[in-house]
Order: C-alpha cells, then sequence, then structure tokens
C-alpha cells in the first residue's frame, strides 16, 4: 500500500513502552475500487476497532454536528442553474493537519517496502475512518468561506451552499457567471491547499481552461460514452444534461426468502431517506 509520499505521516523514532496507554494504533487494510477513475486502491483505517479494555478511539470521540447539506435539496439547487459543474477536492482529507498534540491516537504499524523493518508512523492529517473526519473537513471549508467572503463572495457562497464534503456542484445562470464561479472556487480553494480535480459540466466553455488530465476524462464532452458522471451517487449525462440511473436485473432465484429480499433492497440508494 502506497501512502501518497508518505508527507502526511512522520515516524515515531523514540522506543515505546508495551504497555504505554497513552495512544491508539489504528488496524488498516488497503480496498480495490476496479471502478475509480482516479485512486483504485484506497487506505481503510478503523478507528472502532477495540483496544484490550474494550474501548476504541471513535467510542471517546465527540463526532460533532452534522454539517452537510440535505443531498436531495442540493442537487435540486444545483439544477437551477442553466450551466453547471462538477469537480471534487482531491484527497481532501489528507490536506487538513491535526494538532500535533493530538496524533499519538492515529498511529498505524507501516513499513514503506515488504524488505524495510516494521516501524511506527502517526498519521498527521484528518483520516477516514475517524468518525470526527467529516465534521472536522466540513468545519475547515466553511472557516475558509468566512476567511474568503469579503475577496472572493461568489466562492464563499459556494463552500457554504453547494458542497457535500470534497464534492463541488455548483454553476451560473449564463456562461460568464459560471465562468466566474469556477475561477473563484479555484482560486479559494487552491489557497488553502485544496486542488480540484475529476471536472465536468454541461457546457465546454467552462471546461476550457482546465488541465486535461484535471478532467473527469481527458474526452470528457468529446464522445457520447464519455459524457457520463457518478453526481453524489446519481448518473448524470453531461451532454443531454439529464440524471439516469442504471437498474440491474434480479437475479433468479429458485425460491425467494426475506434475506435475499432484504439483501436486494440494501443494495438501492434512496436520497429522500438521506
Amino acid at each position: 500500500m502506497e501512502y501518497e509520499s508518505m508527507g502526511h505521516m512522520s515516524k515515531v523514532n523514540s522506543i515505546q513502552s508495551p504497555d504505554s496507554v497513552d495512544n491508539y494504533y489504528l488496524p488498516h487494510h488497503s480496498v480495490i475500487k476496479a471502478e475509480s477513475t482516479s485512486t483504485k486502491v484506497r487506505v481503510v483505517f478503523n478507528a472502532s476497532s477495540p483496544t484490550v479494555n474494550g474501548v476504541s478511539l471513535n467510542d471517546v470521540l465527540l463526532p460533532g454536528p452534522v454539517l452537510q447539506s440535505d443531498l436531495t435539496i442540493l442537487i435540486l439547487r444545483w439544477r437551477l442553474f442553466k450551466y453547471v459543474f462538477n469537480s471534487d477536492i482531491e484527497k481532501m482529507y489528507r490536506h487538513i493537519l491535526l494538532d500535533f498534540n493530538q496524533t499519538k491516537y492515529q498511529r498505524i504499524v507501516f513499513r514503506p517496502c515488504p524488505n524495510d523493518p516494521i516501524s511506527l508512523y502517526e498519521l498527521k492529517t484528518v483520516t477516514f475512518g475517524v468518525n470526527s473526519a467529516p465534521y472536522l473537513a466540513i468545519r475547515t471549508l466553511l472557516q475558509l468561506a468566512d476567511d474568503s467572503e469579503s475577496s472572493y463572495p461568489i466562492a464563499s457562497n459556494i463552500l457554504r451552499k453547494y458542497m457535500y464534503v470534497d464534492d463541488v456542484l455548483a454553476g451560473g445562470h449564463t456562461i460568464d457567471s459560471a465562468l466566474r464561479a469556477r475561477d473563484e472556487v479555484i482560486t479559494v480553494l487552491q489557497s488553502a491547499g485544496f486542488p480540484l480535480r475529476k471536472w465536468a459540466s454541461n457546457c465546454r466553455q467552462i471546461l476550457q481552461g482546465i488541465s486535461k488530465s484535471h478532467l473527469l476524462s481527458e474526452d470528457f464532452l468529446e464522445f457520447e460514452d464519455t459524457n457520463s458522471v457518478k453526481a453524489l451517487r446519481i448518473r448524470w449525462n453531461a451532454h443531454s444534461d439529464q440524471f439516469y440511473f442504471i437498474a440491474k436485473p434480479i437475479e433468479n432465484h429458485e425460491s425467494f426468502t426475506k434475506r435475499s429480499i432484504l439483501s436486494d433492497i440494501a443494495t438501492l440508494f434512496d436520497h429522500l431517506d438521506a
């Protein structure tokens, strides 16, 4: 497993006593997501794993209030614009530093290469799997919105009303207004070290000036089969500007049981219940 450039974690050089209790070790493993257009392999951390006393890190952390917008309202608000764009912050959590006094609760056992000795590291940034991570990440964006309001009011409004964690869904009623929104949100997020990637839009002009390597696909909007985007779990064809769903056929069972029916239902996602 590769941990980016190792810059988001630091090696623990001091000798650790086996009886030390003022720390927490995160179990972790890789998850392969073949359909991902960027990160095929992700590292998952389990902060809910109990220690020898039966308590996990998530047991003692407050998750914080829910700050993300309602999914249905966010999508409807996004589609009020005639010209829209969608992008997301690359590795958002990895760009938000923790207080250095708290990193001891995010320790891992790791070695960069199979032949290296096993070492101890501390993760220095907000980490997926820790129950306070979503709150910390969104709260950081809201603070950025406050800090940039006077200089970049459009971007500030986007950070407050047109974000779902790391997803940007914004636009404008004219191409010019959409371009201003695009440029402002790029500037503000970049100023805080948040790069935007996987750009998609229903308008070619909005994508002009964006590096091809930063588009959802290098030939986005060029061919019919490259126009599809997964926007907040709903598929969107940017060329026809339509939402659509892909319904997988239900497998034929010799007999239908409650277990098989509930299993099929669990694969569905209803935004109205989110």
